[in-house]
């Protein structure tokens, strides 16, 4: 065929088979590589993304998973746990239904949900895994857009790295969606360069430094390109400039981080401190975000977008550009 619809927002034509394929072999074959000695780390720059992708369903512009792909590919060579940190500002439902009942593949997920009315729905904080693997699955679902470097670090200090540090992982492999970079778009909210250098950071002090970017959403080619370069200068040894002392979250930001925290602690024990310490500082750190969420609106205010816009409906959101891109140069 020359052109079809998966979904409404999951188009493909002939030629996209053969590009997946390569997409997520090439994954595969650079976790390998990195396993094997021969390469420290890699970042994989390929299109399509994968994380939407499914058991049985292509989703989101995803046609195969990159990411699992990749992590099924490590324990071919003897990796005996894999971890898969996803930063994209959707929820990677289809890395969530591939590993939810496994032991062997620790996935956490930070991303904007909304009460499950931001595309696709899935990934509230209940959502822990399945038939005996609860815990194996650990979301981060923020409540609303906005939410910049200091909520993604802090919840790097207080669940990714205390459960990842736990587990122990022989590879940690990021689904590196940008989408939740300054000036995208779609996802809204407000992270940028500086705090995606600052997570790659945090994540290369584990594996003994087998890290695997996976490139996977972004809707801004400028917030991708900078977000992208920032994280590759991390991977080969440049130091990030973001200082991680004192780092406060959004009020927001802090609520999601406190509500995973009473989910996982029944999981893994190295939470239990981070609980205390944040509910014992809860009143101070709501009174420092008072000011700051003023702060923050004044200088940069946020326009309104329609709910299917929030929902996540990329298809609408391509049309919507490309009609405007066509009226200027017309």
């Amino acid at each position: 065929m020359l052109s079809s619809y998966f979904t409404p927002d999951t188009y493909a034509n002939e030629h996209s088979a053969c590009a997946a394929r390569i997409a997520a072999g090439l994954c595969a074959d650079l976790s390998k590589t990195i396993l094997s000695g021969k390469a420290k780390n890699g970042f994989a720059l390929v299109r399509p993304p994968g994380h939407h992708a499914g058991i049985r369903q292509a989703m989101g512009f995803c046609l195969h998973n990159n990411a699992a792909v990749a992590a099924l590919a490590a324990q071919a060579v003897n990796a005996k746990k894999v971890l898969i940190v996803d930063w994209d500002v959707h929820h990677g439902n289809g890395t969530q239904e591939i590993f939810e009942g496994s032991k062997s593949v620790l996935y956490i997920s930070l991303h904007r949900h909304e009460g499950g009315r931001f595309y696709p729905g899935t990934g509230a904080a209940s959502e822990v895994g399945v038939m005996g693997a609860e815990g194996y699955c650990v979301n981060v679902p923020w409540k609303c857009g906005g939410v910049g470097d200091n909520d993604y670090v802090f919840a790097f200090q207080y669940i990714v790295l205390p459960i990842a540090l736990e587990f122990a992982p022989d590879l940690t492999i990021i689904s590196a969606g940008f989408d939740a970079a300054r000036g995208d778009p779609l996802g809204c909210c407000d992270v940028t360069p500086a705090g995606y250098a600052q997570m790659t950071k945090m994540l290369s002090t584990l594996s003994d430094g087998k890290l695997l970017v996976i490139l996977e959403g972004g809707y801004n080619l400028r917030s991708i390109s900078s977000s992208a370069t920032a994280v590759i200068k991390v991977l080969l040894g440049e130091s990030p400039d973001f200082d991680v002392d004192g780092v406060v979250p959004s009020r927001a930001g802090l609520l999601t981080i406190l509500e995973v925290l009473k989910v996982q602690m029944k999981y893994w024990s190295s939470l239990e401190s981070s609980l205390t310490k944040l509910q014992s500082q809860w009143a101070s750190f709501s009174f420092k975000n008072k000011k700051n969420v003023k702060r923050h609106v004044k200088k940069r205010g946020r326009a309104l977008v329609p709910t299917w816009w929030k929902w996540g409906r990329k298809r609408f959101l391509y049309n919507l550009l490309h009609r405007k891109l066509k009226a200027k140069i017309a």
